[in-house]
């Protein structure tokens, strides 16, 4: 009997129920539930929520606005999907200050995005070919368009083809894309780049010199530059036709390509300067009206102009997802303390736009203040020089994965943040579904308050500081301003929520010959803070259904370990599973497994026969030792005779003495 009574005393979620066991004390047992894994048993079990515990699977979707709670997206199953991640600049093309430049390593790229439980990352496009703003000789590569000549370009090498792509190009990013997807890793594909088109202020790297629509780098005559100023700003403005027309065509060929893909968001174009919104809101359009037609729609956003930022633009937009600048017009700061999110877009708050934040605070902050988030992330970037890696990056980076293992623990669809003010926390930061479930954030130090209407919860501490749990249990509370103070100093987080139900079963026997009845019981399943209020029975942990009731039974006719699994949940619609191991053994003397026990079977009984004090040597007849005396002689043949019952006879089950 498998009994998992005791209190709970630590734990934390990890995907899909999955608790590594190296993160176990010996004395801890594992109640897993739909949203989380609390570890229980005697004593504190220590977990370690460290970066890589949770396995990836594949993205599911495509994404979509949630219906009810639009400030995540979901992926077609009710959930809540929450983004967060790290970007590098080359993971689409490589570019660099060699030619050729150098390429990222993108399989370990993404390697170290699962360790650290991150799911999200926007895919960056550079539509020119050399230079980029404050840096000169950069080289970049591939491209969308043939380089087919004739003549050669201001780099140096075949003029643009701008009507002719460049097949090349797409396949990678088709490629690049579906091994995000199967790492569980959603990617937004992004379209243009502001960077591309001017030097946004820089005196150096003009990156005019090497954009396609430069009119002395393309066979096709096309000219970016209609004001004769040195710059492209018109490409991202809408003003040149035949321009528009050509970016059209791309949109379609790259819709095209990935449309198919589950794990697929679009961004128009990074940091565009600040008159490109009708341009940008044209383009948002024309990707919706062009995938209306097809098999999937994916969300597309629109990312904070520069240089003349406006959020304005950004919310006013039709785009289904934003990222803004630091600063709303009445001076709000989302680099220090987020506005919680309206529901007006999703929000993904990214450094690359905000400034290299890199805090534990400010993911946390994000958090709780309803948002996404993203970090401009200069690891595995090639301009080192001036972006290098630090160490203070790294517990960011831990921290992001953090914020999402809750956010993906807690029923994210139901939560509301808290904006600012003193309700429901006195910390001002805090999502929460009022009386059922809350996620508090601790910024300071310290006692806190946090309005609560009566009721049993299970609660958590969590150190986002040091990636550990505290403590946990479950507790019951009167109604009103209760205090809370962390059992360590410096932030916190904790943690309120409904008790999962526990699965408890009893089953007899649990070993035997074939053909085995046993009889399942889950009666003594309870729920600490509701009732049970459904069983569900899978007697060979095959994914199937196999009985529905409280008390059942089941024969097993085939030999083998199996694992029984039940599944109760309770009226909350939290579930917990409670598995045991039946052990079914063929019918003595039934060798070929048919059962029967016939002249078949007695012919391989004859040739392990040995006779008296004669021992078993071929590890074929270990099976017809029926007496366990270490030969094959007389004594087991005549248990094997009383065994005989003949073909298509079932074999007598008292023949295992």
């Amino acid at each position: 009997m498998l009994w998992l009574r005791q209190k709970a005393a630590s734990g934390f979620v990890f995907r899909d129920g999955v608790v590594p066991r190296r993160f176990l004390r010996k004395d801890c047992a594992v109640v897993v539930t739909n949203r989380c894994s609390f570890v229980i048993g005697v004593g504190l079990c220590s977990i370690f929520l460290g970066a890589g515990l949770l396995e990836a699977g594949p993205a599911v979707g495509p994404l979509s606005v949630h219906p009810t709670n639009p400030r995540y997206f979901t992926d077609g199953s009710g959930k809540a999907v929450y983004l967060t991640g790290s970007h590098v600049w080359n993971n689409f093309q490589d570019w660099g200050y060699t030619d050729p430049p150098p390429q990222l390593s993108y399989t370990d790229y993404l390697n170290n995005l699962k360790q650290h439980n991150h799911n999200f990352i926007r895919g960056w496009a550079w539509e020119q070919a050399k230079n980029f703003p404050g840096f000169a000789d950069f080289y970049i590569t591939p491209h969308p368009f043939q380089r087919s000549g004739p003549g050669n370009a201001l780099d140096g090498k075949p003029k643009f083809d701008v009507y002719s792509f460049n097949q090349a190009y797409f396949d990678r990013i088709r490629s690049r894309v579906m091994e995000a997807g199967s790492n569980g890793i959603y990617v937004s594909v992004m379209l243009f780049e502001g960077f591309s088109i001017e030097l946004k202020g820089k005196t150096m790297g003009s990156p005019w010199i090497g954009h396609p629509f430069n009119v002395n780098n393309n066979i096709n005559g096309i000219n970016g530059d209609t004001d004769g100023d040195g710059q492209g700003k018109e490409v991202h403005t809408g003003s040149i036709p035949a321009i528009v027309s050509i970016q059209q065509a791309y949109i379609r060929k790259l819709v095209d390509t990935l449309n198919d893909l589950d794990n697929v968001l679009y961004e128009i174009s990074n940091e565009s300067h600040g008159d490109s919104q009708d341009w940008q809101y044209s383009m948002i359009n024309y990707i919706k009206g062009y995938e209306s037609g097809k098999a999937k729609q994916h969300p597309v956003g629109m990312t904070v102009e520069y240089p003349n930022p406006s959020n304005s633009d950004l919310f006013n937009s039709p785009a289904d997802w934003i990222s803004p600048s630091p600063a709303d017009s009445d001076g709000f700061l989302y680099t220090t303390n987020p506005r919680a999110s309206s529901g007006d877009k999703v929000m993904i708050l990214d450094t690359d736009h905000l400034g290299l934040i890199a805090t534990v605070t400010w993911a946390f902050k994000s958090l709780t203040r309803g948002h996404n988030t993203a970090f401009m992330d200069p690891k595995y970037g090639v301009i080192t020089d001036k972006y290098p890696d630090k160490p203070e990056y790294e517990v960011f980076r831990s921290a992001l994965g953090y914020t999402r293992s809750y956010a993906e623990r807690v029923n994210l669809a139901a939560m509301i943040p808290q904006n600012g003010g003193s309700s429901p926390s006195s910390t001002g930061y805090c999502l929460y579904n009022s009386g059922k479930e809350y996620l508090v954030y601790q910024p300071g130090t310290g006692a806190f308050t946090l309005t609560l209407p009566a009721g049993t919860y299970a609660y958590e501490w969590f150190n986002p500081d040091t990636g550990s749990v505290a403590s946990s249990g479950i507790d019951t509370w009167s109604g009103g301003d209760r205090t809370f103070t962390p059992p360590f100093s410096g932030d916190a987080v904790l943690w309120l929520g409904p008790s999962p139900p526990v699965a408890v079963i009893d089953a007899s026997p649990t070993s035997g010959v074939i053909p085995l009845l046993v009889n399942f019981d889950g009666s003594d399943s309870y729920d600490p803070d509701g009732t049970v209020v459904s069983y569900a029975w899978d007697f060979d942990n095959d994914g199937s259904i196999d009985s529905s009731d409280m008390i059942t039974s089941h024969v097993y006719v085939s030999k083998g370990d199996y694992l029984a699994l039940l599944t109760v949940t309770d009226n909350d619609g939290l579930t917990n599973t409670a598995s045991v191991e039946i052990a079914v053994a063929p019918q003595p003397g039934d060798f070929d497994d048919d059962l029967d026990v016939d002249q078949e079977d007695f012919g391989h009984f004859q040739a392990c026969l040995t006779g008296l004090a004669v021992l078993v040597s071929d590890s074929n007849c270990m099976n017809a030792n029926l007496d366990g005396d270490s030969d094959v002689d007389q004594d087991d043949f005549r248990i094997f005779h009383g065994c005989m019952s003949g073909a298509n006879v079932p074999a007598d089950p008292a023949c295992d003495d």
